[in-house]
């Protein structure tokens, strides 16, 4: 399936496709049209269950009219060691699987009552 990038993706500003190919229920790859990169991609439909709410210019240019309609993942970067892993949390990447528009979200950590989980974590 291929998806029209409406709101750029970090590292990949300049795709303006990707095709999404599901692997599993928790993971995906999507692959850049041009440069044919890929990026690794984890569900975590947890996230809808959270009182998140889009900004309006995000909402309008995804054409998101109903949460059951899309699908949220972070990307999710392998390491050669298992342990060094990493999974961005806060710029989740959104897709619209009713209108096949996609976008790089980066989430306020302030506005999600989590200004300082950043210092939790560190400690």
């Amino acid at each position: 399936m291929i998806f029209e990038v409406v709101v750029p993706i970090d590292g990949f500003e300049e795709e303006k496709e990707f095709s999404f190919e599901k692997v599993d229920d928790f993971f995906s790859i999507i692959t850049a049209q041009e440069s044919q990169k890929q990026l690794r991609l984890m569900n975590f439909g947890a996230l809808k269950n959270l009182a998140i709410e889009f900004p309006e210019d995000f909402n309008t240019k995804l054409d998101i009219k109903n949460l059951d309609d899309i699908s949220i993942f972070y990307i999710f970067v392998l390491q050669t060691e298992n342990t060094q892993n990493s999974l961005n949390t806060f710029s989740p990447i959104i897709l619209n699987h009713k209108s096949n528009k996609m976008g790089q979200i980066h989430l306020d950590l302030k506005k999600l009552g989590l200004e300082n989980l950043n210092n939790i974590l560190l400690n």
